[in-house]
């Protein structure tokens, strides 16, 4: 499977996802060969944003790729701070997606 293949698959699991647990507006960034790619918010990148009822929602779509426990709490406390919600998806192969930041799950 190509690396873009499996971004699609990888975001199309994370968008029924959010959508079934009631997100509303979800956007994913556009993915460019040069350039584009993330935004970036207080150091770290994020692949589409959303909203859930009045919160505004950033989120980070990886492959079999768990945060580092530091990643971890710069989303938790930023998400603190910042009053929007923070999340970091591991969509791991033939099994499930692992959520990490905010507890909406």
């Amino acid at each position: 499977m190509s690396n873009r293949t499996k971004m699609q698959y990888s975001n199309g699991k994370v968008r029924r996802l959010l959508a079934a647990s009631g997100f509303k507006d979800i956007h994913f960034f556009p993915h460019l060969r040069f350039g584009g790619k993330d935004i970036y918010f207080r150091g770290l990148g994020f692949d589409g944003c959303s909203s859930f009822g009045k919160r505004f929602v950033l989120f980070q779509v990886k492959s079999n790729l768990a945060p580092s426990k530091k990643i971890q709490e710069n989303l938790i406390s930023l998400s603190k701070d910042s009053g929007c919600l923070l999340f970091w998806f591991d969509v791991m192969d033939r099994k499930g997606i692992k959520a990490y930041g905010a507890n909406c799950f």
